[in-house]
């Protein structure tokens, strides 16, 4: 058994001779000293060891394989352990890798999810950056459109006018500015009866310096002042004596007259002073308190004022009632309404008009209740102007007629923005027609020839066509089924004008078919005129009932005014008793 200590693993040999192969579970293994692990293939045993063994007899060949099996089976044993614990790392790290790939894959769906968040949010910012970005643009657009309105181009009133030139909607006429030749001309005239007479005559001679007071007039020059005398208050007083019958012993006492009511009053001369500069020229109470102290001396109170005014438009609603009968029966009248500053809110003020009559009502409310509650339009049958308030379109008895003043301030805005050929076009035929239809009035015809109202009317058509070819087809009246795309304000301005224009095309042109119609409703505006320099002057109405007060004196002034009265007598004959009523003359 001498070999056994000398058993080693190694490669074979290049030699000659027959060896006994051990088992491959012997072929690796780690002998005591060596300094690694080394990878056997094979181990040899040589023939003459095998011969030695074997000639030691039966027992020691067999101690050797049982030597041999029992190594084998201990390195067997090792290298199970070996495998073992290495399949034990390996199954470590692979547990250790496989939940740090899970971790990982669950970390990597949480960002996706975080990415999938992102890019939701990504998109609806998108969006909302794009519909910020549209109504930017629309909002500039319509903060520039409302910049290119003024009251030339738009229904803006004059007093909101921006600091800019204003363009005159006048067109030139050819004539040189001034008095135009042929012209009459007034001037002041003599008065055959002066009220005072003056004589200067001249007391020595300027040349020799002989006194000329015997002298004979040898020509006499005239001239005359036309001039106020100074303003005095004359105070009357009214005595009513009471006398005894000597009959029957009875007492008898004089009727003071009609109007003298108080100790104390002022006289319908003052009275009617101070109406006609509260109701026409439109003074404030206290300015027209100090205007009567300083041209009459008279020092009167604002609250006497008030009740002045107050009396003189109670004994108005007769005529009134006058005037609301007399515009049921003209064939055409004009109507408007205007905003009203009236105790710290917007009230409404509705005129009805013609050039004889003059109604204006104050109302809280601007639409048809405030309309019919006036009591005109529901019973008139007449032509009816207005500006295309939809409220009047309401009342069907009578027919209606444009105001083609507004539909050119119209057209000049949307020329002035997107300076489209319709426009023009439609602008110059209007004012075509406008010219025609007053040559025909001067020249005493009652209508126009049927052939030019045709070619007007197919210029009108041909400009309608060419506004569709540049809007597409006009929206008709009532929601549309789909959502038009946004358009831009001036382009809408545009659009919208052209579809009134065709929708309303009867009622524009009413005036080039009854030339009784005017072009345009500038009576009304002018009666409605005065309210507005009344609220800038004062301000606004403290009540309703001074609101309603002041329009029912306006009516009456602009009434007589209309039909040839005096302003002055007009209001004298109130506070006279005697009132004038107007007549029905349309």
């Amino acid at each position: 058994m001498a070999f056994a200590g000398r058993l080693r693993p190694r490669l074979p040999e290049k030699q000659e001779g027959i060896g006994i192969l051990l088992p491959p579970a012997a072929a690796t293994f780690t002998a005591e000293g060596s300094t690694g692990r080394q990878e056997l293939r094979s181990a040899m045993i040589a023939m003459r060891e095998v011969r030695a063994i074997y000639h030691q007899g039966v027992y020691a060949v067999a101690a050797t394989f049982r030597q041999l099996y029992e190594m084998i089976e201990v390195e067997d044993e090792r290298v199970h352990r070996l495998v073992a614990a290495a399949t034990a790392a390996h199954l470590h790290k692979i547990e250790r890798l496989t939940g740090r790939i899970a971790r990982l894959e669950e970390e990597l769906a949480v960002k996706a999810r975080q990415v999938h968040r992102l890019e939701l949010t990504a998109k609806e910012l998108k969006k909302e950056l794009k519909e910020a970005r549209a109504q930017t643009r629309q909002a500039r657009e319509r903060h520039l459109a409302h910049l290119m309105k003024d009251s030339q181009n738009s229904s803006m009133p004059p007093s909101q006018d921006r600091h800019k030139p204003r363009r005159s909607l006048r067109e030139r006429s050819g004539r040189k500015p001034g008095g135009q030749v042929g012209h009459p001309g007034t001037t002041l005239g003599f008065v055959e009866k002066p009220d005072r007479l003056v004589t200067h005559t001249p007391a020595d001679c300027y040349l020799c310096g002989s006194t000329l007071g015997g002298s004979e007039v040898a020509r006499t020059e005239r001239r005359q002042v036309h001039d106020l005398p100074p303003p005095k208050i004359v105070v009357t007083e009214h005595q009513a004596q009471t006398k005894v019958c000597r009959r029957c012993g009875a007492k008898n006492k004089a009727e003071f007259p009609a109007g003298v009511k108080a100790p104390v009053q002022y006289g319908e001369g003052v009275r009617s002073v101070a109406a006609y500069l509260l109701g026409y020229q439109l003074l404030p109470y206290d300015r027209c308190a100090e205007a009567m102290a300083d041209l009459i001396g008279c020092s009167i109170s604002p609250g006497t004022l008030a009740a002045l005014l107050k009396g003189c438009a109670g004994e108005l609603t007769g005529p009134e009632l006058v005037i609301k009968e007399g515009l049921r029966q003209a064939k055409v009248i004009g109507v408007d309404e205007t905003g009203l500053r009236v105790a710290k809110r917007q009230d409404w003020v509705h005129v009805s008009a013609t050039g004889k009559l003059t109604l204006l009502v104050h109302d809280r409310r601007r639409g048809q209740p405030a309309i019919s509650g006036i009591d005109i339009l529901p019973r008139y049958e007449g032509v009816c102007v207005h500006d295309g308030f939809s409220s009047y379109d309401q009342y069907e008895r009578c027919r209606h007629a444009q105001c083609n003043a507004h539909l050119l301030r119209e057209l000049n805005y949307v020329i002035e923005t997107s300076k489209p050929r319709w426009a023009a076009g439609m602008k110059e035929l209007l004012l075509e027609i406008k010219a025609a239809v007053e040559d025909a009035r001067q020249g005493g015809r009652e209508k126009l020839p049927p052939r030019l109202k045709g070619a007007f009317l197919r210029r009108y058509d041909a400009e309608i066509e060419e506004a569709k070819r540049l809007y597409g087809a006009l929206r008709k009246k009532g929601r549309a089924k789909k959502p038009r795309a946004a358009e831009s304000p001036i382009r809408a301005a545009g659009r919208k004008l052209a579809c009134r224009l065709e929708a309303k095309r009867e009622e524009i042109l009413l005036f080039m078919h009854d030339l009784t119609v005017p072009f345009d409703n500038n009576q009304s505006e002018r009666d409605l005129r005065m309210l507005k320099v009344k609220q800038k002057v004062s301000g606004c109405f403290r009540t309703e009932e001074g609101a309603a007060e002041f329009c029912r004196m306006r009516s009456y002034i602009s009434t007589m005014k209309k039909q040839g009265h005096s302003v002055m007598e007009t209001i004298r004959s109130v506070f006279a008793g005697k009132v004038l009523v107007p007549t029905l003359r349309c």
